[in-house]
């Protein structure tokens, strides 16, 4: 289980086997890079943990536990969670501001105790066989054991389709599951218990000056940030966010730091001029890479075995690729994802009204409800027009339309027999939200599933198969709660977007970064699925492992793969049949897939 995960960590490695317990590490050092080799013991040696990720404030913590009289051994940050734990049990990891995940066993009292973090910057999964757990970073740790039951779950699958991730708790396999974000898991001889530790539903109020409390808060969130015994360096996209942090990050060491930015051959997403923009006013060493289609289809069942889960969004070719080109000058970089998730940076975000069919009906929602499953039939979008009419409690569907890749009916005409937990948890997390602010309502979903389950995800798998550690200083829970108080108004209007963000922080931007178009780290899909590299594999589709294995029926997925054009212009659908085929081909490999593996995946008609 720890071998199939050395890139995670090539540094160290380190196994307790104890009693009823087994715990593996393999260790990136970045902070005590000399020392904190894991697993790491409390003062008797009763405490262990194996940990991934950082404690960014365990300087204050370390202080706090030497005050009361422990004794630490290392100068590291995973030293400090045995401790806190010897005072405070479980509940220690409310006093965390970090981004984690990690296996505590408290040999006393024959308990084992799971935990991730706040917003799920780390991965965690879990199993249980019989009377056998198994946890780990990734799943295919638990490919290695004989006994984990490698049956698919459909509704999985078909949730990856609709949204191009598997949402929540979900993973592929019926018998895994994730750890929530926020959430920690004892498990004893008899008896497991799953606690939510961190609630996104409990909304604190306004901070009074708001403003000079952001600029205070994401100063300090970039500067703890920075605490490394090797250099830290930043992903710059151009955009407002990671050049916020790269200009930050840069206030707070003397030497300048590295920049990475991917470009896209021959693309209309050309970021390049606004990264150099930030480069040079902050005077970082800035370094540049140009991506190809080609680039693409030779790494992609690569990063697919990497990913673990299929996930759909073609930003993992840019993410996997800046993340190699980083990893050869260090093993720590920062990123700015998650301010769009949290001062309404998406256009989805916006308010879309009553459409004609809705005003209509608005006053007949029994007829309504009538007439929808009759119009299903014949014009499914009408039809979820009267369903929204029919009761106010139905607003959730309209979001979902927006989000989703395939709709139940298209899942239906390609051959899915499954129709996945989408709906009920887009349901539930919509109405779980505690206030009636709009752009607040959606972002709440977001950061509950989209966030977590594909963006911070795919960072973690892209960036963790090249063994650098990713850093997210949006993240820091202090500005989550921040912008939770925010209004939609201060936030985006149908012109412009992260509006309070530009106001409070843009100033130390260039200028032109403040008014560009947003593109966000993607790819140019649609021109790439027209490339032969891409279509090649697109024309097989109709006879591949999803079809052969009664996943997906072939004539339903024929006619959208039938001639380049029709493919792109239906890229995101196309693209995340052509991830699911490439993940049920790797999936059970054990070491990493060869680039020959792609003639497999191609079957070109």
């Amino acid at each position: 289980m720890v071998r199939v995960q050395r890139h995670r960590g090539p540094d160290a490695e380190g196994t307790l086997v104890s009693g009823p317990v087994a715990l593996g590490m393999r260790r990136l050092s970045i902070i005590d890079v000399g020392g904190s080799n894991q697993p790491i013991f409390n003062e008797d040696g009763t405490i262990a943990i194996v940990f991934n990720g950082e404690i960014f404030n365990y300087v204050e913590l370390r202080r706090e536990l030497l005050s009361r009289g422990h004794h630490l051994k290392t100068s590291g940050d995973t030293e400090t969670l045995v401790h806190l734990y010897e005072d405070y049990g479980p509940d220690f990891v409310s006093r965390l501001n970090g981004m984690f995940a990690f296996a505590l066993w408290d040999s006393n009292k024959r308990r084992l105790m799971l935990a991730r973090d706040r917003m799920g910057v780390k991965p965690l999964y879990y199993s249980r066989a019989g009377s056998r757990w198994f946890f780990a970073s990734e799943l295919k740790s638990f490919l290695t054991q004989k006994d984990f039951d490698r049956s698919l779950d459909g509704d999985a699958m078909a949730d990856f389709l609709r949204l191009s991730y598997i949402p929540r708790e979900g993973t592929p396999y019926a018998s895994a599951s994730k750890l929530l974000p926020g959430h920690s898991l004892l498990i004893s001889e008899n008896t497991q218990k799953d606690t939510q530790w961190w609630n996104l539903a409990a909304v604190e109020p306004r901070v009074p000056n708001a403003e000079a409390y952001l600029e205070d808060t994401f100063e300090n969130a970039v500067q703890i940030r920075m605490r490394s015994d090797v250099p830290v360096a930043s992903f710059l996209s151009g955009g407002l966010d990671s050049s916020l942090i790269t200009i930050a990050a840069q206030r707070h060491t003397q030497e300048p730091i590295r920049t990475f930015t991917i470009g896209f051959e021959h693309s209309e997403f050309d970021e390049l001029p606004y990264a150099r923009a930030v480069a040079s006013q902050a005077h970082t060493q800035h370094i540049e890479h140009i991506v190809s289609p080609r680039d693409a289809m030779r790494q992609l069942p690569l990063l697919v075995w990497h990913l673990d889960e299929p996930i759909g969004d073609s930003s993992i070719i840019p993410n996997y690729l800046v993340s190699k080109l980083a990893a050869q000058y260090v093993k720590v970089c920062m990123s700015g994802l998650g301010g769009d998730e949290l001062f309404g940076g998406y256009a989805r975000y916006l308010d879309p009204g009553k459409g004609r069919i809705r005003s209509m009906f608005s006053s007949m929602p029994w007829a309504a409800a009538a007439f929808a499953p009759l119009v299903d039939r014949w014009n499914f979008s009408w039809a979820e027009e009267l369903r929204l009419a029919s009761s106010p409690t139905m607003d959730w569907r309209s979001y979902l339309h927006r989000i989703q890749i395939f709709d139940s009916r298209e899942l239906r005409n390609i051959g899915m027999a499954h129709s996945g937990l989408t709906e009920q948890i887009i349901e539930q997390l919509w109405n779980t939200y505690p206030g009636t602010d709009f752009v607040s309502r959606r972002q709440f979903v977001d950061q509950q599933t989209y966030l977590p389950d594909q963006i911070l995800a795919l960072t973690d798998k892209m960036s963790m198969a090249n063994s650098l550690e990713v850093r997210v200083p949006m993240m820091d829970y202090r500005l989550i709660r921040f912008s939770q108080a925010l209004r939609s108004d201060e936030k985006q209007n149908g012109k412009d977007f992260k509006m309070f963000l530009k106001r409070v922080l843009g100033k130390h931007c260039p200028p032109e970064l403040l008014n560009r178009p947003k593109w966000g780290f993607d790819t140019p899909l649609r021109r790439w699925v027209g490339q032969p590299e891409i279509y090649d594999a697109l024309k097989g589709l109709p006879r591949g492992t999803a079809v052969k294995q009664g996943l997906l029926r072939g004539s339903g997925v024929r006619g959208m793969v039938s001639s380049p054009e029709i493919a792109q212009n239906q890229a995101r659908r196309v693209w995340n049949l052509l991830i699911l085929e490439t993940w049920l081909r790797v999936h059970k490999l054990e070491t990493p897939p060869g680039e020959s593996l792609l003639e497999v995946v191609k079957e070109a008609a």
